[in-house]
């Protein structure tokens, strides 16, 4: 008894109807499940592929390219001790530093006056400052080989309106690597673009305001409070840009090939030519240097987040 109710006893359960069927895959087991596929792709075109390369890098090779003797770390020592490697090195450095300072620090500056303009105008100059990313890295580079074309090129024409005779943009070494970092750039800005244009959008509007009523407007509103607070987006974007500025090609391809005088052959560009471009394939060597950009791009992304991170 409870009070004046009295308590009725409980009797058994009553089976539920229709009678649920065990779900599969059982419950806390389905999310392991869905991963699979995307894992097995991995495995299959990401992973194995970093292994095979290790493999072959630790083999010499026979006149079709199938790995024959087993010569250990001869191959690691020969990039060492390669001088072209050397400038290839010097010369991926060079356009990847030149390549990501001017994308991201012209996405900057393209994107910060539009914060404040009206929707319409801002929509359509986003539109067209963003038509870059929608090109291919091939179609871009084909641009602007009829920019820098020697003699009768757009830019020089261009130049020689106005009485000046424009420099050979392919032809010195210095003015390729250049050439190609303002290729590279161009290509990679519209990426650069459209993120910093997000994380404009998704400011604090209210700290803005505040630093703006204490008197800051101008280049110190934007130095002092809005780049300050754009800092993760802009790691994000230094991060991306560095690891694709070393894994340059397509644009040294369509133009210089490499050129001049191997000033603007980067680490793809001669992994290519060993393993595709000569006549008889050096797979071993090209894998060890894949092995060796791999570990580079890895080191240099480390440190970037490591130093950047404390930054941001």
């Amino acid at each position: 008894m409870l009070g004046n109710v009295p308590l009725r006893p409980r009797g058994p359960r009553r089976p539920s109807w229709p009678p649920r069927r065990p779900s599969w895959p059982p419950r806390g087991r389905a999310g392991p499940l869905m991963v699979l596929p995307c894992v097995g792709l991995l495995l299959v075109f990401a992973y194995w592929p970093v292994v095979r390369s290790v493999v072959l890098s630790l083999y010499g090779n026979d006149l079709l390219g199938d790995p024959t003797r087993f010569v250990g770390l001869a191959q690691y020592t020969e990039i060492v001790t390669d001088p072209d490697l050397r400038r290839a090195l010097l010369a991926t450095g060079s356009i990847a530093v030149l390549s990501v300072v001017l994308a991201v620090g012209g996405a900057l500056a393209a994107a910060l006056p539009l914060r404040r303009a009206a929707a319409r105008p801002r929509a359509v100059v986003s539109v067209l400052l963003s038509l870059p990313f929608a090109y291919s890295a091939a179609a871009s580079a084909a641009v602007f080989a009829g920019l820098f074309a020697p003699a009768v090129g757009t830019l020089d024409a261009l130049l020689g309106h106005v009485g000046i005779t424009g420099p050979e943009w392919l032809r010195s070494p210095a003015l390729a690597v250049v050439s190609i970092s303002i290729a590279t750039a161009w290509y990679e800005f519209g990426f650069a673009f459209l993120v910093l244009l997000a994380a404009l959008s998704q400011l604090d509007q209210q700290v803005i305001e505040a630093a703006a009523l204490d008197g800051a407007g101008g280049l110190r509103l934007a130095r002092s409070v809005i780049i300050p607070m754009l800092r993760p987006s802009l790691v994000f974007l230094l991060v991306t840009q560095t690891i694709s500025g070393l894994q340059i090609f397509t644009q040294v391809q369509v133009l210089t090939r490499g050129g001049p005088a191997g000033a603007t052959s980067t680490l793809v560009y001669e992994l290519y030519q060993r393993a595709f471009g000569e006549a008889l394939p050096h797979v071993g060597s090209a894998s060890a240097l894949a092995v060796v950009l791999l570990g580079l791009v890895l080191l240099i992304t480390s440190v970037q987040f490591k130093v950047l991170r404390r930054w941001a």
